[in-house]
């Protein structure tokens, strides 16, 4: 064998191996492509000029963020379904809402481990009058009132049901929304038979596939209730979705975890 045939054969294995390596690289390339990246979030820019076409979601104990937005959600009543019947709370001191911002009164609604599967006459009762207290200043403000309640899965047919009564209680002229966890999209068709003009999914607090979440939200996927894939999403001010997804809401709704704050100016509309 010659000085160059054993210089070939010695070189061989090396080349072998960094075309393997080269190979193993490739396919760990197209693997990371394959992975979406991470969503850039909206910037403080971004966020603020969404909630100036908006809705400020403002709950108890807070006025709300500094103008400009549209409309104030703000929670003027709430009840907890228990064993024993209904605990009911809201508001403990009046708001101002900034000239020209609409009212959008939220029922918040929530169940206690011992409630009952089935709400009890007097709990329906008590949800339905609330509706009903509120559907005036619903009518005088946006049209629109929300109901907050995340049912428990064991509820889902009372919370049907109820839905559809809250629906009959309220006047012909004043519309109802509804919020939704983000996976009740994902449980077949039965939120786009909710008896409601709106559907709002609450994207944020999504947990460790957050960014999945929100990419099939943006991509209006077809897994996705018809109705879960509308203008109407819920944001939050300290976990914003990405900008793409931002451009979809054309009627979105902002929370913010922190509590707004409380900006000193005279009171002009109050809210009881």
């Amino acid at each position: 064998m010659s000085e160059s045939q054993a210089r070939r054969r010695g070189v061989r294995p090396v080349i072998v191996c960094a075309i393997a390596g080269i190979a193993l690289l490739a396919a760990a390339a197209l693997a990371r492509a394959g992975r979406a990246a991470p969503h850039r979030p909206a910037s403080p820019a971004e966020v603020a000029s969404s909630l100036a076409q908006g809705v400020a979601w403002i709950w108890p104990n807070s006025n709300g963020p500094r103008p400009p937005y549209r409309e104030a959600a703000v929670l003027v009543e709430s009840l907890t379904l228990r064993a024993w019947g209904v605990e009911r709370g809201g508001r403990t001191q009046p708001m101002a809402l900034p000239t020209g911002v609409r009212l959008v009164p939220v029922v918040h609604v929530e169940s206690a481990e011992d409630a009952p599967d089935d709400f009890t006459p007097a709990q329906q009762a008590a949800v339905l009058a609330a509706v009903r207290r509120h559907a005036g200043i619903a009518a005088a403000g946006a049209g629109l009132l929300q109901l907050d309640f995340e049912a428990p899965p064991r509820q889902r047919d009372a919370y049907h049901a109820l839905v559809a009564a809250a629906r009959e209680a309220l006047p012909a002229g004043v519309r109802l929304s509804v919020t939704v966890l983000a996976h009740w999209c994902t449980q077949g068709d039965w939120l786009d038979r909710l008896s409601v003009d709106e559907v709002v999914p609450m994207l944020y607090h999504l947990g460790p596939h957050a960014d999945d979440w929100r990419r099939r939200f943006e991509q209006a996927d077809a897994g996705l209730a018809r109705r879960c894939r509308g203008s109407a999403l819920g944001f939050a001010t300290h976990d914003p979705p990405s900008p793409a997804l931002l451009a979809r809401a054309t009627r979105p709704y902002w929370f913010d975890d922190a509590a707004w704050a409380n900006p000193s100016r005279p009171p002009r509309h109050l809210v009881p």
